[in-house]
């Protein structure tokens, strides 16, 4: 599907952390040099506002935006369409295999359209969903006004060019937190695994429950950030190395991990068993708890967590997944207070940094956001989330050099992360960079799955700047 957005006058800031199980949302904050009707930037006056005639021609379609040759990751295929539009207009697209002359997919509007630039994200897939491969096809687009009045038809040539799809591991890890490793009694850092598919990829590489994952295809993943980004590069159908502690003991795996479009596993069998043989385990109880909420169930999240002794519930581990249920259930004020109590009693604990400075961002308190954003970097220098989102905050509070920075850092630390070239096309534009403020929000939007956020994306930032 495809969705068609209008200019508006607001910079969108859009805030999401898929990796900390937080629900994608997004924040809106008034655009530097950015005008409301009738006023003046500069001078802060009102001036008189000029009203163009309302366009009774008939309807037409110019200038079609397409690259010619679109490179995409395979299973998460999308481009960008632009088309200028003159007159109220309900536009069709269809778009045909340049080999077989067949029509593939047939996309209209919900609705008209007023006339202006129009941009589409459209989804590279047939009309059943399934993506379309690599190859030449046609994009042909087409208007109608209300009274059955049709435009020209204009068509552009493109290439698909799939590259390799992204893998996903099968099993269930959460950062080895040094007061994880202390109950425990290994050494800190790394990815704990708590809960491994039967028979599955990382069980036939030789790894077990209790394991702890410290490189992955060569690189190191001894922090959250460091894991993240990993994951994100992990290729599919390949054979990677994986290295990984049993206690003391250094050893090493091959993995093979499908494309992340595979359903991942069920673990909440799994986890039920667990706790009843480990109920005081912390990083068990952690990866519990997170599943619940990465699958939609934080009220069995919450109520698993008030069964938790009163000991561990009071650890900074505890109420940083307090604050993480909290948030998916939308109770900012109690996340806040959860976060808050989690990084007085370990300021190191940079997910629970992220998570308040997030938290703080969404009660409009973004100022108090920014120096929290900056600890989660300091706690965690290699995570891309913490330098994006501390990007986020700075172009809100006008801040944009600093802005550019952390978001180019960002863009660095994970070249496949959506928010890296977000934040740094935003914090572009706020300082005046247009054209290279743009690129780097189409760059980002090349790797947004949620369609939802990149409609909004477009609607807020990209036409108000082309």
């Amino acid at each position: 599907m495809f969705i068609l957005m209008r200019r508006s006058a607001l910079l969108a800031v859009p805030l999401s952390v898929a990796a900390l199980a937080i629900p994608t949302w997004a924040v809106a904050q008034p655009a530097p040099g950015t005008t409301t009707s009738g006023t003046d930037p500069a001078a802060g006056s009102t001036t008189p506002t000029t009203t163009r005639p309302a366009y009774t021609g008939p309807p037409r379609i110019s200038t079609i935006r397409l690259r010619k040759v679109v490179k995409s990751q395979q299973g998460h295929a999308r481009f960008m369409l632009g088309v200028t539009t003159r007159g109220p207009i309900t536009l069709t697209v269809t778009i045909t295999n340049r080999k077989d002359k067949k029509v593939v997919r047939t996309i209209t509007s919900a609705k008209e359209q007023a006339q202006g630039q129009v941009w589409m994200l459209v989804q590279a897939v047939n009309d059943q969903g399934y993506q379309l491969p690599t190859g030449n096809y046609t994009v042909a687009i087409k208007g109608k006004d209300s009274r059955g009045r049709t435009t020209k038809t204009l068509r552009r040539n493109f290439k698909l060019q799939l590259t390799a799809p992204r893998g996903r591991i099968d099993g269930f890890t959460v950062p080895n937190l040094p007061a994880i490793a202390r109950q425990m009694r290994i050494a800190p850092g790394g990815q704990l695994v708590t809960a491994l598919k039967p028979r599955g990829i990382l069980v036939t590489a030789g790894l077990r429950r209790g394991d702890v994952i410290t490189k992955v295809n060569g690189l190191d993943v001894t922090t959250p950030g460091q894991w993240t980004a990993a994951l994100k590069a992990l290729p599919a159908d390949t054979p990677v190395p994986i290295e990984y502690r049993r206690g003391a003991e250094v050893r090493m795996g091959t993995i093979e991990v499908p494309p992340d479009w595979n359903p991942a596993p069920d673990y909440s069998k799994t986890f039920k068993v667990l706790l009843k043989r480990s109920p005081r385990t912390l990083g068990y109880l952690l990866a519990s708890g997170r599943n619940l909420v990465d699958t939609g169930k934080a009220d069995d999240a919450q109520a698993q967590f008030d069964k938790w002794p009163k000991g561990l519930q009071a650890t900074a581990v505890g109420q940083m997944l307090q604050g993480e249920i909290l948030l998916a259930k939308d109770d900012l004020d109690g996340a806040r207070e959860a976060f808050t109590a989690a990084a007085t009693k370990d300021p190191t604990l940079a997910p629970a940094l992220l998570g308040l400075g997030l938290v703080l961002s969404r009660q409009d308190r973004t100022e108090e956001a920014v120096p929290v954003f900056q600890a989660a970097v300091t706690a965690d220098p290699g995570n891309a989330i913490a330098q994006a989102f501390l990007a986020y905050a700075l172009v809100a509070t006008d801040q944009n050099e600093a802005a550019i920075a952390a978001a180019t850092e960002a863009s660095r630390l994970d070249r496949f992360y959506e928010d890296g070239p977000i934040a740094l096309g935003l914090a572009l534009i706020a300082s005046g960079e247009k054209a290279r403020g743009v690129a780097q929000l189409k760059k980002g939007l090349m790797f947004m799955a949620d369609q939802q956020r990149a409609d909004t994306l477009i609607a807020e930032s990209i036409e108000p700047n082309v």
